[in-house]
């Protein structure tokens, strides 16, 4: 299988995506309007994130199950997740591209009284850990805004321990992207002839709470499947439907609750999910069984 490739990614510089994430556009500084650096902004943030805007994370990142192992979080933004590892007893260390966020995150770990092993900015595209260090690897919605995201999922691998999971969120191309990104902003606001039928630039501006992104790319499964092929791969699901479904975007209207019981009923989150969440595993060495073999060997 070959690898991913999107060449009009790589020719976006580190720095400019470096840029980019300061000041208001750092993840999810904009989730409280209480006193920030208080207990109390924490707080609320950690609320907000886990009850509010990614409810499926306190279930699916596997806080709870990584006592006592080495976890690396790539990207820690304001630091909310690897809190959360943190509070469960995890040894957590974490990079980010941005001082800003780093020094936000120790913070963070100082008001709520908790401990880290190290936190330090550096890029996901080269990961300033020794080969085999890591039990377990997060992150969330980080790599695919680095340029050269294979190599950020090589260097992933690396870092691994043989056996080693990681858990990733990149962004799909669910209901918002092709209605929102596509339709909405690319053909009715004609943003495609903007830019001269690029729609990688289309997805660039209309990507993020503030626009303007110097890069967001947006996968599709056999991307993703590629973008992995040196993992052993546990799974792929898509997740979240996000505004109008789960919350009221900028106060205005959420779904009725019959609508979102009909997108329960049908599964149909797992067609129009607006992220990837992948987890997979540092091996080589697992097979693919036989429902033959299950059924007649097997007790």
């Amino acid at each position: 299988m070959k690898s991913y490739e999107n060449l009009k990614a790589k020719s976006v510089s580190i720095e400019k995506v470096r840029d980019y994430w300061k000041g208001k556009n750092i993840p999810q500084i904009w989730y409280s309007d209480i006193e920030p650096g208080t207990v109390p902004y924490y707080n609320n943030v950690r609320k907000q994130r886990f009850e509010f805007y990614y409810p499926y994370l306190k279930d699916s990142a596997e806080f709870q199950y990584h006592k006592d192992e080495k976890v690396l979080e790539v990207g820690v933004g304001m630091g909310t997740d690897i809190i959360e590892y943190a509070r469960y007893g995890a040894k957590v260390y974490g990079i980010d591209l941005g001082a800003d966020q780093i020094e936000i995150t120790k913070d963070m770990f100082q008001k709520l009284n908790l401990s880290y092993e190290d936190l330090k900015v550096a890029s996901a595209e080269k990961l300033p850990y020794e080969n085999n260090y890591f039990d377990f690897v997060y992150s969330f919605g980080v790599i695919h805004h680095t340029p050269d995201i294979n190599s950020a999922v090589n260097e992933i691998h690396r870092v691994l321990k043989p056996g080693g999971r990681a858990v990733i969120m990149i962004y799909a191309r669910g209901w918002k992207h092709y209605i929102k990104r596509c339709f909405i902003h690319g053909i009715l606001k004609m943003k495609i002839f903007k830019y001269n039928f690029d729609w990688q630039k289309v997805y660039n501006e209309v990507s993020e709470v503030n626009g303007g992104s110097p890069l967001t790319q947006v996968l599709t499964r056999r991307q993703v499947k590629k973008l992995f092929k040196n993992f052993y791969i546990e799974s792929i699901e898509k997740k979240r439907l996000g505004e109008f479904f789960e919350y009221k975007p900028y106060n205005t209207v959420k779904a009725p609750n019959f609508i979102l019981n009909l997108f329960s009923l049908f599964g149909l989150e797992g067609l129009f999910g607006e992220n990837f969440l992948i987890k997979v595993q540092k091996s080589n060495s697992k097979t693919k069984g036989k429902i033959i073999d299950v059924l007649w060997k097997h007790y």
